[in-house]
């Protein structure tokens, strides 16, 4: 239902990702990742939207992917776990967040 490219600065990026500072060890790379070049959002509006999206991301881990879910996207473009291709929210709650952040917060 909505779909935009964003360049996000650090300060942007922190502040997205912010529920994972200090849950994943990988949090300072992943927000200096998503600074290194385009960023897409896409806002996703079906039944049980979250989980059918994790299913079609698969694991977090893209070498946990290729062994489990190996068609999922992860398993297919994820080199590691902080470049691994493609951001989904963990809680339906939060899914709504993260797309007011983008269509909202940074229209503004």
């Amino acid at each position: 239902s909505a779909l935009q490219m964003f360049y996000l600065d650090r300060p942007n990026s922190e502040e997205f990702l912010e529920v994972y500072k200090g849950v994943l060890p990988e949090y300072p790379s992943l927000s200096e990742h998503l600074t290194t070049g385009p960023c897409i959002a896409i806002e996703v509006r079906q039944e049980n939207a979250v989980n059918a999206f994790r299913e079609l991301c698969g694991p977090h881990d893209p070498e946990l992917a290729k062994t489990l879910r190996p068609r999922t996207i992860r398993a297919q473009f994820g080199i590691d776990r902080v470049r691994n291709a493609i951001h989904c929210t963990d809680l339906p709650e939060d899914g709504v967040l993260e797309c007011e952040y983008f269509f909202t917060i940074l229209q503004k």
